[in-house]
């Protein structure tokens, strides 16, 4: 009798060992993360940024501040109407905790109207636009749940022929 409690302890023991083993090993790491939310951006099912993201995520961006999933989903509507074929890549990243931060690219073709910050819409420029951005991130529960991101807005615009661009020394 005692044989068999031990038995089914030892294989309860064992069995638990190996299911939390088996749920830590699917825990995406934050750059996973930062991936799947880029490629869910790049894919322009915005319905899918509920998948990826908190339904409270705060943003901040040289555009403007974007709250929640809904203003993101708008955003993405129009960044993919002014530039449908448009890719983030992501590239060097750094993790500690739920926060990440990561360095990555932007490119697409301007071939729709673009709405600007001031409310204004931009007529299609057709040009190609290729340019680094930085990001920070806070990860909680495998989304988002806060992202900051920068970039050289005035390098964004000159590539968009709406900005001059600085006469060298």
């Amino acid at each position: 009798m005692k044989t068999k409690t031990t038995y089914w302890i030892v294989t309860g023991a064992f069995a638990g060992l190996l299911g939390a083993s088996a749920v830590h090993a699917k825990k995406e790491s934050n750059r996973q993360v930062v991936e799947r939310w880029c490629q869910t951006i790049d894919s322009k099912q915005v319905e899918k940024l509920v998948d990826v993201e908190t339904a409270d995520v705060e943003m901040k961006m040289p555009t403007g501040p974007v709250k929640g999933t809904l203003g993101h989903q708008q955003m993405t509507k129009m960044f993919a109407t002014a530039f449908p074929n448009f890719k983030h890549t992501v590239g060097q990243c750094v993790e500690s905790g739920d926060a990440i931060a990561c360095e990555g690219r932007f490119s697409g073709d301007n071939t729709g109207p673009m709405m600007m910050p001031t409310g204004q819409t931009m007529p299609a420029t057709n040009k190609h636009v290729d340019f680094e951005w930085a990001g920070i991130a806070k990860v909680k529960g495998g989304k988002l749940s806060s992202v900051h991101v920068y970039f050289d807005m005035m390098g964004f615009m000159q590539q968009l022929g709406a900005a001059p661009v600085a006469a060298k020394m």
